[in-house]
């Protein structure tokens, strides 16, 4: 739509049925792929908060096996540097 303001021209965009018909399917790919991408990064932050958890579940079940059969784990059992005469 061009309307006249003295000399100048301004033009303003209409949005006509047929335009948006046209930009429905760019739309449709890039909201599907944010959703993807967004899907991927749900599913990498899952495997690293799993990973954590199993982790610190695994530590647990290592500690508490070794504190059964009485060998000290995670204890600090070292004398201190520079102690003389022990």
């Amino acid at each position: 739509m061009v309307r006249l303001h003295g000399t100048r021209r301004t033009q303003t965009a209409v949005w006509r049925p047929f335009g948006i018909l046209l930009l429905s399917p760019l739309i449709l790919v890039v909201t599907v792929a944010i959703l993807f991408g967004m899907l991927g990064i749900f599913v990498l932050w899952l495997a690293t908060v799993g990973g954590i958890v199993s982790a610190i579940v695994i530590s647990d079940l290592i500690r508490r096996s070794a504190a059964r059969l009485g060998t000290p784990v995670g204890r600090l059992d070292r004398r201190p540097v520079g102690y003389p005469g022990h």
